[in-house]
């Protein structure tokens, strides 16, 4: 790419990288901490879920931050944020909300039968991250899994145990935890992974007429070669002796 066309990219990507961590984090499952900053990795993740950006590596979204003349992007510890221009607070106080009826969640084939028996947990994170929209519930899904599973969260009746929801931005709930008995999902059955069996090395084909030596008919061979050795080694030594 020539260094003309390699700005101008830079330039489109620092745009997409204002717009979703100053105005709508929201929009590509993002929630940002109480500083206005979200995770590099899954900046990254949320950017070439995009076809148009799909290109993009890390490397490009720190040269945008490294070569901004504005300063707009600040890193730390492996976070990002935009330095001004947000359209939402950054300090976030999380105050207790209800929650719609359902919210929902996409999780790994892998981790699934674990949810299903333990619940949810922030995993690393400080909150569980849910959402009100299937289809971006899937997005974030497909970020660890090709083919991750849909969960559903009974989300009032988890509130009505005492449970706590907050809500950070319009399409995201986050709480502390969620016990299995307000999960529903489908049947493990249908997620499990199933371990591939070891490709067997298919056998030469013979040719007609042909013959394959086996270790049964090779083995005698060797052993009768041997002991015709083991005889004429016997018979020198015992010519030297005379």
């Amino acid at each position: 790419m020539k260094q003309r066309d390699y700005l101008r990219t830079l330039k489109g990507l620092s745009k997409l990288m204002s717009y979703i961590l100053r105005h709508h984090p929201d929009e590509f499952g993002l929630v940002l901490d109480e500083e206005g900053f979200v995770s590099l990795k899954e900046l990254h993740q949320a950017i070439i879920e995009d076809k148009n950006w799909s290109f993009v590596r890390k490397s490009h979204i720190m040269d945008v931050v490294n070569f901004s003349d504005r300063q707009r992007f600040e890193i730390r510890n492996g976070k990002i944020r935009a330095t001004y221009g947000h359209s939402i607070p950054v300090k976030l106080n999380y105050e207790p909300v209800a929650p719609p009826k359902i919210l929902y969640h996409a999780t790994t084939r892998k981790s699934y039968p674990h949810i299903l028996e333990k619940g949810l947990l922030p995993m690393g994170r400080q909150y569980v991250h849910l959402t009100v929209n299937k289809e971006l519930a899937l997005r974030i899904g497909k970020r660890r899994d090709n083919k991750p599973v849909l969960i559903e969260v009974q989300a009032q009746k988890a509130a009505g145990a005492g449970i706590k929801f907050y809500c950070p931005n319009e399409l995201i709930y986050l709480a502390k935890e969620i016990p299995p008995a307000y999960i529903s999902g489908p049947p493990l059955r249908k997620v499990q992974i199933k371990t591939p069996k070891p490709k067997e090395t298919p056998l030469p084909s013979i040719p007609p007429g042909s013959f394959v030596l086996t270790a049964d008919m090779i083995e005698p061979f060797f052993d009768e070669k041997k002991a015709r050795a083991d005889r004429y080694a016997r018979k020198k030594q015992k010519n030297r002796k005379r």
